[in-house]
């Protein structure tokens, strides 16, 4: 029965397409036309991640939310999404290797699969593992970020018990623009992207490609052959089409992506020169339809993504993971004090592996009631959801949430929830014989109750905010070594806890110098021993100079603390030392239409690692051309 409902929902639905979060944007600019920048996706006060319909403003949200916005994206000018997010307080880069490679991001010192991950609209995390890898994912076409932190599956069910980070690109832009740039630099890296945006009478088709290739270096340290990259990313969209008072968005993109790797072939927890290799490609894709009904604005719309990774290495391995959703949001907003948005939606996921395939699909249902209140200095928001699974226990999470506005510019708000994380489909059934990984079905979701409050403060060009939280997990799976070197996840019966203090600061001063800046402390550990990966400190700096019209200057630096990890070749714990990155960015506009840079990363030549035994990636200087018109 389960089966014929998911069927006839993505039928009805429509099923490979996006579009949502651009869509948002442009409703919010038409409704705030004094809001100009908003369209252009150059405000940090319009918010959508924390809507599954719709869009909020940022002193309207009771949990804290950073926003990267487009001219702050092109000053830093970092090549990869991760080193952009290396700004935002409590996320910790995780990177095996140089740039291509496998990178996990821990907020607030939840777990790599912790955290819900969507572009475009898409929720694209690896069905297989619950993770999302971002080491091929680039910045180039990427206008805008959103990380919203703490528990958010009373919205977004599982995987959404550290926060949210919405990543939005052009693919669904419905203005008239046209854009390329090229670039060149260390380790004979090279990339190329264009972006285009043809209206279409009220509609706009977009064209987005990026191609992208590194010599690398050897990740072993060891001197051997060097361990290179390569990515394509296309995407197409049609957006904005007006039929019979119904506005329809699709969407969809592929990305490839290939790294190699250093495998360790003797079991000694260090890398051996290996001709390793992992070829990457995800597909996704989306369609919406927004309508006005009986007072409510509708959101229908269905997306699925599929993840096919091939590993070649000692240890070959050949999976896919796909998932489909299907979604009805309707919000309705009362004697505009009130809010009432109410979703229904169903979700399967499946996985393949070539070893066996015989691994049964899983199949959620989502109700979802969301309400708000906003008055002149009062915010009051609530939201509760019931899961029914095929396979795990039926949860209902909820988050509620308070902020009161004070008449000299300042906001106090907190917020308090729960959030479930499901088994993943490798957990549930493994990836034996050739991994001896062994799934374990009788595995418990993971379950958080945590809680956040914060103040904000403005002072004419300077914003100020600090936010303390704790979280408590039950349940945590982690995976079980056995003595055969067999493995298998296992829930622990001890609760994980993770307190913090994050900090942030942004200065406008006189519209020539913009500082911005974070810091963050963590406290995260499992029956009182700290886990691994979780720094206890993070730091970052960035400002920015426009020296004139045409010429800017931004320079960073992105700090990490001492932080545990494993040995797996004698599973002890080893500390790896703290670290700093320094980075610059100049950038000069020839014309109206042409701009050229250079950017450096890694100036200090730092040597450091984030994952044991994996070297670092030296000093690089990148030089570039852009043409927007």
């Amino acid at each position: 029965m389960k089966q014929l409902l998911l069927g006839a929902a993505l039928s009805a639905f429509a099923a490979n397409s996006w579009a949502q979060t651009q869509a948002d944007y442009d409703y919010a600019a038409e409704e705030t036309p004094e809001t100009e920048s908003s369209a252009d996706f150059n405000s940090n006060e319009i918010i959508v991640t924390a809507d599954r319909i719709g869009y909020s403003t940022r002193d309207e949200l009771t949990a804290p939310v950073t926003v990267l916005t487009e001219t702050e994206i092109r000053n830093r000018n970092q090549a990869f999404i991760t080193d952009l997010l290396r700004t935002v307080p409590g996320l910790a880069v995780s990177q095996s290797g140089g740039g291509g490679s496998l990178t996990n991001l821990r907020l607030r010192g939840s777990e790599a699969n912790h955290t819900l991950v969507i572009i475009d609209g898409v929720e694209v995390n690896n069905p297989t593992d619950g993770g999302f890898d971002f080491g091929g994912l680039r910045s180039e076409d990427v206008v805008k970020i959103e990380v919203l932190r703490g528990e958010q599956s009373a919205l977004y069910g599982s995987d959404a018990i550290g926060g949210v980070i919405n990543i939005i690109t052009r693919s669904g832009a419905a203005r008239e623009s046209f854009s390329a740039s090229v670039e060149a630099g260390s380790r004979e890296t090279l990339e190329g992207q264009f972006s285009g945006v043809v209206p279409l009478g009220n509609a706009a088709l977009s064209i987005n490609g990026n191609a992208f290739t590194t010599e690398g270096y050897d990740v072993s340290g060891l001197g051997g052959e060097k361990d290179g990259a390569d990515s394509r990313r296309l995407s197409v969209g049609l957006n904005q089409v007006q039929i019979a008072g119904i506005t329809f968005s699709a969407s969809g993109a592929i990305n490839l992506r290939q790294a190699e790797f250093d495998g360790d072939t003797d079991f000694d927890g260090f890398l051996n020169n290996t001709d390793s290799e992992t070829d990457v490609k995800t597909t996704t894709a989306r369609i919406d339809a927004r309508f006005d009904l009986a007072g409510f604005d509708h959101l229908i719309q269905s997306n699925m993504v599929e993840t096919e990774t091939d590993t070649k290495s000692d240890f070959p391995t050949l999976s896919t993971g796909t998932r489909q959703n299907a979604s009805w949001a309707a919000k309705r907003r009362f004697s505009d004090r009130h809010d009432l948005t109410l979703l229904a939606e169903v979700e399967r996921e499946e996985y393949e592996l070539a070893s066996d395939p015989d691994v049964p699909d899983i199949y959620n249902y989502g109700l979802v009631a969301d309400y708000s209140y906003t008055g002149e200095a009062l915010t009051l928001t609530g939201s509760v959801r019931q899961d029914i699974n095929d396979v795990f226990a039926d949860a209902t999470t909820w988050r509620i949430g308070a902020g009161y506005k004070f008449g000299w510019e300042g906001r106090l708000r907190g917020s308090v929830g729960t959030g479930v994380k499901n088994p993943t489909l490798v957990e549930l059934f493994g990836f034996s014989p050739v991994g001896r990984f062994m799934g374990n079905p009788d595995l418990k979701p993971e379950t958080s109750l945590g809680y956040s409050v914060g103040y904000e403060q403005s002072l004419g060009g300077l914003s100020l905010s600090v936010d303390y939280f704790h979280s408590d997990l039950e349940d945590e799976i982690t995976t079980l070594f056995n003595p055969d070197f067999t493995s298998t996840a296992v829930n622990l019966a001890t609760d994980s806890t993770r307190e913090g203090i994050e900090l942030a600061a942004q200065w406008d001063i006189a519209n020539t110098l913009y500082l911005s800046g974070s810091a963050s402390f963590l406290d995260s550990d499992q029956d009182g021993i700290e886990e691994i990966r979780r720094p206890e400190f993070l730091a970052s700096a960035t400002a920015t100079w426009s020296a004139t019209d045409e010429l800017s200057l931004t320079v960073n630096a992105d700090h990490t603390s001492s932080q545990l990890d494993t040995n797996f070749g004698t599973f002890s714990t080893v500390e790896l030392d703290s670290y700093t990155l320094i980075g610059a960015n100049i950038r000069y506009a020839v014309s109206d239409i042409v701009s050229v840079y250079l950017r450096g990363t890694n100036l200090s030549d730092e040597d450091y690692q984030e994952v044991f035994g994996y070297a670092s990636e030296g000093r690089g200087v990148f030089a570039g051309v852009s043409a927007d018109f």
